[in-house]
């Protein structure tokens, strides 16, 4: 705060030195010289640019119209500069706003060279299509590119180089220490690594883009993958610390280019195993494809996000410590505090996410089950880390938090062996012994012959009970297949043949019946009355 307010009463006490010493008059040939000075060039920017139009347009020449016209981004820069430097004539300014004022313009003037040899590289279109059909062969259109690129590049170097060395007073002065080889050095190394690293980025992608069509080199692919955003930030720090051996640099500037190393070299590292991690999530996603492992994609997922959580946490201790400095100890001291706060704040959050580890390692369940699961029954449709998501049978999604499925009876219902039916088959009382055990027989026969039937369970066909109004006799039998509707299908086919077999036999089956029995009793003398049209009968 000292340091801006120091800055600010610099800046008032220019202004007012700068008002006390000129005239109104001054500060009015000023402002007309620019507003009278501006105008005048933009008049005759605007009938320069229509009658090139129309000369062109003549000769039939339009498609030069944009290489020509576009110079004059760069004129009009430089127009403006010029223009200010005359306005300063009559002003008696200070000797800190003149170097202002002449850094701007000399700014503007940068700006204005780098516009124009901008324009002067798109020239080259016009070259390259003037060129004999061998040579276009030879140079292609990406080759161009590459090469404007290049100029452009150069180009701003050699203006910000001119530039810098024109306006030294706004610049340290250690930064002219040095002798020219230094300077050229570093522009020289920087360079190398920059192109260097073009071609090696080149070289890597043009690899990675041959194996997409290889599945066998996935992996390889992959590792190239992860290597492609490490490398770039390897080269910058590189480069950093070849400038800070070329150049002697001051204290404080080089802690702050050692540090920044430091960390880029975390970065470097951290990233590029980030990046690997894809690497294990595909050898995962392999195994879990194969018929003799139990586990899914569900675990795939969970390892991948708690690796990638673990690499981003070392990643940040790590990082901590090459931009502080400070031991390890005393940052792991500081973030187990940190972490015990956070770990108290989301404990439903971590029990959640170790509910969903235990499910996946356990796997009581898995996508697409049947479960009934504390009164929720459907089928799974998700394993997330925080909750299971239940579609239920009317329709609904119901979400279950981890740490209550894995603590909690889930009844798997898609896992059984079968679909078991346990009924009773009831006949009247007044069916003879015979009949009941010809019964019997009946379902047993119909149960034998049916290959639905899952013969690892027998079937268990027992006169068992005298109901209050019927002989109920036992059935249970295993439908061979887990699915609910094929069962109820089998089930009605059993009861058809059951019903026609018993037809046959005679077998009457039981329903709800009452028989009462009339007795005389001398104290409760019955009376019937039947009534007709002439009379009552008593």
């Amino acid at each position: 705060m000292s340091g801006l307010k120091t800055f600010l009463d610099q800046q008032i006490l220019t202004i007012k030195d700068t008002l006390a010493g000129n005239e109104m008059w001054q500060f009015v040939a000023a402002l007309v010289t620019v507003v009278i000075g501006l105008t005048l060039f933009e008049l005759f920017w605007r009938y320069a640019k229509r009658r090139i139009r129309d000369i062109l347009k003549e000769k039939e020449q339009e498609r030069l119209i944009p290489y020509i016209i576009g110079f004059f981004p760069a004129f009009r820069l430089a127009t403006f500069a010029g223009i200010l430097r005359i306005s300063e004539v009559p002003l008696e300014l200070p000797a800190q706003l003149q170097t202002l004022l002449h850094g701007l313009e000399v700014f503007l003037f940068a700006l204005a060279l780098i516009f124009f040899i901008f324009q002067l590289v798109r020239l080259l279109d016009l070259l390259y299509v003037a060129l004999p059909d061998k040579i276009k062969q030879k140079i292609t259109e990406r080759i161009l590119i590459r090469a404007k690129g290049i100029l452009r590049i150069l180009g701003i170097v050699l203006v910000g180089i001119v530039f810098i060395y024109a306006q030294k007073a706004f610049f340290p002065e250690w930064l002219w220490k040095y002798s020219l080889w230094r300077y050229l050095a570093v522009i020289i190394v920087v360079g190398l690594i920059f192109v260097g690293g073009r071609l090696l980025n080149k070289f890597l992608s043009d690899m990675t883009l041959t194996l997409k069509s290889k599945e066998e080199k996935a992996r390889l692919r992959l590792v190239l993958e992860a290597s492609h955003r490490p490398l770039y930030l390897l080269l910058t720090t590189i480069a950093i610390y070849a400038v800070t051996a070329i150049l002697s640099l001051p204290e404080k500037i080089d802690a702050i280019a050692v540090t920044a190393v430091d960390a880029l070299v975390v970065l470097v590292v951290f990233l590029f195993i980030y990046r690997l991690l894809d690497v294990i999530e595909h050898e995962l996603t392999k195994f879990v494809k194969r018929d003799d492992n139990r586990l899914d994609q569900n675990f795939v997922q969970m390892v991948r996000m708690i690796t990638r959580v673990l690499v981003v946490v070392l990643g940040t201790i790590y990082l901590l410590q090459a931009i502080t400095g400070k031991p390890m100890n005393t940052l792991l001291a500081g973030l187990g505090i940190g972490g015990l706060a956070v770990a108290l704040a989301a404990q439903d959050t971590l029990k959640n996410l170790f509910g969903s580890f235990m499910i996946m390692v356990d796997k009581p369940f898995a996508v697409g089950d049947w479960v009934v699961a504390d009164g929720v029954e459907g089928f799974v449709e998700e394993i997330g880390s925080r909750s299971t998501r239940i579609r239920t049978f009317p329709g609904h999604l119901v979400s279950v938090p981890n740490e209550r499925m894995a603590s909690i009876n889930v009844d798997n219902v898609q896992r059984r062996p079968g679909i078991r039916r346990h009924t009773s088959i009831t006949v009247t009382y007044d069916t003879p012994p015979d009949k009941v055990q010809r019964a019997v027989d009946i379902i047993k026969d119909i149960l034998a012959n049916c290959e639905e039937v899952h013969h690892n369970y027998p079937v268990r066909v027992f006169f068992d009970e005298f109901n209050d109004v019927s002989l109920n006799i036992l059935v249970n039998y295993w439908y061979r297949r887990n699915d609910y509707w094929e069962a109820k299908a089998f089930d009605e086919k059993v009861n058809f043949m059951i019903l026609r077999a018993f037809n046959e036999e005679g077998i009457e089956f039981a329903f709800p019946t009452t028989t009462t029995y009339l007795a005389h009793d001398e104290r409760r003398p019955l009376k019937i009355t039947v009534t007709n049209e002439s009379k009552d009968t008593e």
